[in-house]
């Protein structure tokens, strides 16, 4: 990619404060603080676990290939299970079988192309070694000499290294390397070893942990190829651990059993020293491990007990979200709803306004830059549920005055709204979610003109009629809401219990299940995304700015709002969002435009 200097020249423009309009890569002088700055993609400092989907099946001792955190393979485990399971970066799924169960086996290449390699079952170890194509596992040459607990590397299953390992009864040095087709003796690690870590490919792995009872190794050594050379050890000893990376130059070591027990430990390999970085969120040995630096998943583990946790690692250097400031709506109101595409592309409709109570049929749309204002609903109302896209959109439910409470449903294609099909159940403070005007989902909401009764009602739209379906497990008011009729998310409001939530649903199109909580209870928050990959923005009590972000499993936050309020609106994806209206102590214009990465402006210094 051209850089700026290539594209602009060097000349350096000169800017009382920040240079606005700034490209990445440009230096520029700020004439008001006399520094040279210069903007720069804004991106995390430091790594961080976060967890995932659970697999299927918890267990302890499997193994693992692939190579990034959203993209995995795993495979046998306690008890000697043939089980494997894929991994999509939100989610297990079953696939193929092992056709031997086993335990302590190695592991190496990618979610398509695997070894499983060695092992233990019942009564012995192992030498069989399996070849995974991305949906069958098929018996290929078998290892030289029976064993289990080695490490293993490669880069498919046409390419891998088994090192180290227990034959009993005292371990070995051997190494074998892998061809595709058969395995060959060659050079011997310096330190015999078992349930060690390794990663890499068959010319550039890592070796380190492990022990030969009663010691436990901080022992590190890499492969060029040729011969293996003891480089730095491991800050904290330890074996049962995992690993993950794609060269002897760039490795992670996390978990294991270190003393006085399960390590939670994440260690991080720049080729040539071993540096502690964040910890894994569940301590655990016997964990599988795949991706790279940068990308890593952790699977299963023991914990005392066999656990199907999944946590994800992603490596300091991946971008920083941020909200910006986008053109105001003509009308301040809250208790809007709305629809976006994304950050460029909106629909505002409904709401209030002071003073007093000023029930709005306004309806405006966004282009990236600035609101207009287009045809108005039939009905003027608040505390709406909204469904679809900018061109095909439902406004479902509400109420106005306060004490009418509507089933009124009105669709939107693109210049017009037009009275459908009533709600079953009227009901305002509503979420709703949907992809467009002829199949959405209504969920929640109140159906009490004065004290709240939240409701766990939800119905489906099918175009022409709605049709009860299975109910939320917890009834809320003023909910968040996202994705599509049959797969959708429900995530805060308010339910006397206690009070404002945090409590998440996830639809499958016939059922609601509780998954994760937020990590701060609110109502009067907005939604992006899918019921994978969503963002949920502000809400109340207080005014809150607060972001966070969905990956399927958990939420994590990350960069706040401008402007703190409840009752927003908004909608999108998690790499482009869009939130607007809202109440701080009065009602709102402002709109805010996400983007799932940002830049920062630094000084230079002497």
């Amino acid at each position: 990619m051209a850089e700026y200097k290539d594209i602009h020249g060097t000349t350096i423009r000169n800017s009382a404060g920040n240079l606005s309009g700034a490209k990445t890569g440009e230096l520029f002088y700020d004439s008001t603080n006399r520094d040279f700055k210069y903007q720069h993609p804004n991106v995390t400092s430091a790594g961080a676990w976060r967890t995932s989907g659970s697999l299927n099946t918890g267990r302890a001792q499997l193994g693992g290939a692939g190579v990034s955190n959203s993209s995995g393979l795993v495979f046998g485990g306690s008890s000697d299970s043939a089980l494997t399971e894929s991994y999509d970066g939100s989610s297990w799924t079953e696939v193929g079988d092992l056709n031997t169960g086993r335990v302590e086996h190695g592991g190496a290449g990618t979610q398509t192309s695997a070894l499983a390699i060695g092992g233990e079952a019942p009564g012995a170890n192992l030498d069989i070694n399996e070849s995974w194509n991305g949906s069958s596992w098929t018996e290929v040459g078998d290892l030289n000499s029976v064993r289990s607990r080695m490490g293993a590397a490669g880069a498919d299953n046409t390419s891998a290294l088994s090192i180290s390992g227990l034959p009993p009864p005292g371990g070995t040095v051997n190494v074998e390397q892998w061809d595709g087709s058969s395995w060959t003796e060659i050079a011997n690690v310096n330190t015999s070893r078992w349930t060690l870590a390794a990663n890499g490919t068959v010319t550039s792995a890592l070796a380190y942990g492990g022990k030969t009872p009663p010691t436990l190794y901080a022992n590190t050594e890499s492969w060029n190829g040729t011969a293996w050379t003891e480089v730095s050890d491991l800050n904290t000893a330890r074996n049962e651990l995992a690993g993950a990376g794609a060269s002897n130059s760039s490795a992670l070591a996390f978990g294991g059993e270190a003393s006085p027990g399960f390590a939670a430990i994440t260690e991080d390999w720049n080729g040539s020293s071993w540096t502690e970085v964040a910890d894994l969120s569940t301590a655990r040995d016997a964990l599988a491990g795949s991706g790279i630096i940068t990308s890593a998943l952790a699977s299963g583990g023991n914990t005392g007990s066999v656990s199907a946790a999944t946590e994800e690692w992603t490596g300091a250097g991946a971008n920083v979200g941020a909200w910006s400031t986008g053109g105001n709506l003509n009308r301040s109101r809250y208790n809007a709803s709305g629809v976006a595409a994304d950050s460029t592309s909106a629909l505002s409709f409904s709401g209030n306004y002071p003073p007093g109570d000023n029930y709005t049929d306004l309806v405006e749309q966004y282009d990236g830059t600035s609101w207009t204002e287009v045809g108005d609903m039939n009905t003027a109302r608040e505390l709406v549920g909204g469904a679809g896209t900018t061109t095909s959109a439902l406004a479902i439910g509400g109420n106005a005055p306060s004490t009418t409470i509507k089933d009124i449903v009105e669709s939107w294609n693109g210049s017009a709204w037009t009275e459908v099909g009533d709600l079953n159940s009227a009901r305002k403070s509503l979420a709703g979610a949907g992809a467009d005007n002829t199949s959405a989902l209504a969920f929640g909401g109140d159906i009490a003109p004065a004290t709240p009764r939240p409701q766990d009602l939800t119905e489906s739209w099918n175009g022409s009629s709605w049709t009860e379906v299975g109910d939320l497990n917890k009834g809320r008011i003023i909910l968040a809401g996202t994705g599509t009729a049959t797969a959708a998310l429900a995530a805060g409001g308010y339910d006397f219990d206690p009070n404002n939530s945090a409590t998440t649903e996830i639809w499958n199109g016939s059922s609601w299940t509780e998954v994760n909580d937020l990590n701060t209870a609110r109502y009067g928050l907005g939604a992006s995304g899918t019921y994978t990959a969503a963002l949920v923005f502000g809400g109340a009590p207080p005014n809150r700015a607060l972001t966070e972000d969905w990956n399927g499993a958990s939420w994590a936050e990350v960069a706040d709002l401008n402007t703190a309020r409840n009752y927003v609106a908004g909608g999108g994806t998690t790499t482009s969002s869009i939130a607007f209206s809202g109440y701080t102590d009065t009602a709102v214009a402002d709109t805010e435009e996400w983007s799932g990465s940002s830049t920062a402006i630094k000084v230079l210094t002497d």
